[in-house]
């Protein structure tokens, strides 16, 4: 169960860093094509669709980490 713990973490971390990575690729493309003003519209509070692309590209990273910390403490019990 120890081996399924580490290896979720692991994933997890990955995930959320290589998310974080293509959310910030996508950000400085919109830079690069739009400029400032471009990246202000994408970043906007009021650009809903964008938080929830966000949320669902980062999701499965945050999931895997919940999941390695009760299998930690289930080995733990």
């Amino acid at each position: 169960m120890q081996f399924w713990a580490t290896t979720c973490k692991a994933l997890g971390y990955i995930w959320l860093f290589l998310g974080g990575l293509l959310i910030l690729a996508g950000s400085i493309g919109v830079w690069m094509k739009e400029g400032f003003s471009g990246v202000q519209d994408l970043l906007s509070p009021f650009n809903v669709a964008n938080y929830i692309v966000m949320a669902v590209t980062l999701a499965p990273g945050f999931g895997l980490l919940m999941l390695a910390d009760k299998l930690q403490n289930k080995t733990q019990k």
